[in-house]
């Protein structure tokens, strides 16, 4: 039995078609070559002597202030999680990505009359980084959160709204493909 055998019922018309429909099932290997990423993690300072360090992927993104002391000498704690990733635009050519979502923000304050509060609020935000590729240039990311001004301590009282916490980066990279 031969191969041409199987066929022998196939006409040229219909194994074209079948091809194509396959191709554009499964893609074209040019497809596969174009995929986007973008991920980074590293440490900046949102302020002098005040380092946040922050990872993201196109799933998650997270920024944290392990210790801070801010002007008035409250010490600050702070944690920032996405709960979603809503839209992620990556300009491949730029070397920037655009991440924007909701996440859980927690801060936790030790006032300097020893008195203590933990702040929790789920808010919008938009995440960027630039990757300077070696170019120079330090890699880049900002985290920008809108708080709600509610009564009572909160976190709009600390940072205002929208609060972006951004800077060069001091460690770390940001990889935009």
């Amino acid at each position: 039995m031969k191969i041409g055998d199987y066929f022998s019922s196939l006409r040229l018309g219909r194994v074209v078609g079948l091809v194509a429909c396959g191709a554009f099932l499964t893609g074209s290997p040019a497809v596969y070559a174009q995929a986007q990423h973008a991920s980074g993690g590293g440490t900046y300072f949102v302020a002098p002597g005040m380092r946040s360090e922050f990872q993201f992927n196109q799933a998650h993104v997270q920024c944290k202030v392990g210790h801070g002391v801010m002007p008035d000498g409250t010490v600050m704690q702070m944690f920032m999680a996405s709960t979603s990733v809503d839209s992620v635009s990556i300009d491949s050519a730029a070397k920037t990505v655009t991440l924007t979502g909701s996440m859980v923000s927690i801060v936790v304050l030790r006032f300097t009359d020893g008195t203590t509060a933990r702040l929790t609020e789920t808010v919008p935000y938009t995440a960027y980084a630039k990757d300077y590729n070696g170019s120079g240039g330090a890699d880049f990311f900002s985290l920008t959160v809108e708080y709600k001004d509610t009564r009572g301590l909160d976190q709009f009282d600390l940072f205002g709204s929208p609060a972006t916490f951004a800077g060069d980066l001091v460690t770390g990279n940001v990889i935009i493909k």
